[in-house]
């Protein structure tokens, strides 16, 4: 790569991006959050960092495969993240999926304890409960469970899930084809992806509050490519 092939162009964008992320996040430091809302984007936000900053560093070392692997984690936290902001509601939906999944996680162990385990979890299932409804008593309490599917159809972004979603699944739980890289006919969108991801997230913080000052230009760069 010489730097001027799309490769680089294309890594040097994400890494300007990563970069306002980074202190569009460190801008919300000491700030108090208002709601489990704020702190739901300003946590996934930081979690997409951390897999973009991994994503850059695995890249700029020629491990483009080891790099794939971290797609699928930035997507899926963005594709929540989008689906509260579009509609706030589904964070109760997300959170309920979440506990019901730490039941799930504990029921195998098969130990004396795993009922006391369960039972603490739904003490602090109600906790929760009690304190959102507090914050949010406009929304409605669906105790249902919020596949990442149904996320994106609510938010509107299911053809991309349907798209992009599913290519870097492949990777994630090994599929042959991504193992022998016979989709590697797709690696352009690598770099493409991790940037949208990373820029979707410094737009959420700056709902709630943070100072992105480079994103418009950084944005007007990213829809030229």
């Amino acid at each position: 790569m010489n730097g001027n092939d799309p490769e680089s162009i294309s890594l040097q964008m994400l890494r300007d991006m990563q970069a306002e992320l980074r202190d569009a996040l460190n801008s919300l430091g000491g700030r108090q959050r208002d709601g489990l809302l704020d702190g739901y984007i300003g946590y996934s936000a930081a979690h997409i960092n951390r897999a973009v900053e991994g994503y850059i560093f695995l890249r700029e070392s020629g491990r483009f495969d080891a790099s794939k692997l971290l797609v699928r984690t930035a997507l899926e936290a963005v594709i929540r993240v989008h689906a509260v902001r579009q509609k706030p509601e589904l964070l109760f939906r997300i959170a309920f999926t979440e506990f019901e999944e730490d039941k799930k996680w504990v029921r195998p162990f098969n130990r004396p304890e795993i009922e006391d385990a369960i039972q603490a979890i739904d003490r602090q299932w109600q906790e929760f409960r009690q304190a959102y409804h507090a914050k949010y008593p406009e929304h409605p309490l669906t105790e249902k469970e919020l596949p990442l599917r149904r996320a994106a159809e609510l938010a509107g972004i299911d053809p991309y899930y349907d798209s992009h979603y599913r290519l870097y699944c492949r990777f994630t739980h090994a599929a042959f084809r991504a193992s022998t890289g016979d989709l590697n006919d797709f690696e352009a969108e690598d770099n493409r992806t991790m940037t949208l991801c990373a820029f979707a997230s410094v737009d959420a913080l700056v709902a709630i509050g943070a100072v992105a000052p480079n994103l418009p230009k950084l944005k007007e760069r990213m829809s030229s490519k």
